[in-house]
């Protein structure tokens, strides 16, 4: 026997598999306090207290932001896969079709895309391509999370930086991963009228819980917090707005 008291090849019990999933994501509590802005005052750097919001590891940010969209998209995984199995189709070719019909009525466009929609897949039968490509949108979305997350929270970062933050990267984006979890209202995007406005909740919610971690984390002010938040929305619009003038103009001299 070993000195953990286990046997070679034994099976580690459920409070130890408990404590590997604890590694990976915080505690019901944390997730509890954070979606309610309880917060601790100052950094949080020294929160002790095991249940606190700011209490949470990187690694758990992570675990957290992947399990949100997981759950956030197992709804809209099955009702797209039902809609494009019954088409005989994948998920993308019947949105496109769903949205021709919908802004072309009965255009060439929209007929053309309907044809094609309606080709039986050439190697697998409808329902199966139908249910591949909705797993590959739904696996998608924790990734997609993810690169948000991270590339915009790094641009926040920057931003709080320049004003005397003194906030760690891994405190910083441990604590902003709560943000994901209000996004799990969007599980109800595919119902009418519901979807539409637990989107709305989700969104403005996620945005207050962002805010209000970052007031915890580093003791600025809420007109501070604001433009570290809007500073990198504004720099990729700016940077989406000069690219398309640099494109029309390209294609003004190439017109005239």
């Amino acid at each position: 026997m070993k000195a953990d008291g286990l046997w070679p090849g034994e099976v580690l019990d459920s409070r130890t598999s408990a404590v590997a999933w604890r590694d990976w994501l915080p505690s019901p509590q944390q997730v509890s306090n954070a979606i309610q802005l309880r917060f601790e005052e100052g950094t949080g750097e020294t929160a002790d207290l095991a249940d606190s919001a700011p209490a949470i590891s990187m690694r758990q940010g992570l675990g957290l932001v992947i399990v949100a969209g997981l759950v956030a998209g197992s709804l809209p995984f099955l009702v797209h896969w039902i809609a494009a199995a019954r088409a005989g189709t994948t998920v993308p070719l019947w949105r496109l079709a769903q949205a021709a019909a919908e802004g072309q009525g009965t255009g060439v466009l929209a007929e053309t895309l309907q044809r094609i929609a309606g080709l039986e897949p050439a190697f697998f039968p409808g329902w199966l391509a139908a249910g591949l490509s909705a797993l590959g949108l739904w696996l998608s979305q924790p990734l997609h999370w993810l690169t948000l997350w991270i590339v915009y929270g790094l641009g926040v970062l920057v931003v709080l930086k320049l004003q005397g933050a003194t906030t760690t990267l891994q405190r910083f984006y441990a604590i902003t991963s709560y943000a994901a979890v209000p996004l799990v209202l969007t599980f109800f995007s595919p119902i009418p009228c519901l979807g539409g406005l637990a989107r709305t909740v989700g969104y403005l919610w996620a945005l207050v819980l962002y805010v209000q971690a970052i007031r915890a984390l580093t003791g600025f002010h809420l007109g501070q917090v604001i433009v570290a938040v809007l500073v990198p929305t504004a720099v990729v619009l700016l940077a989406g707005l000069l690219s398309l003038s640099a494109l029309a103009l390209s294609l003004l001299r190439i017109l005239f």
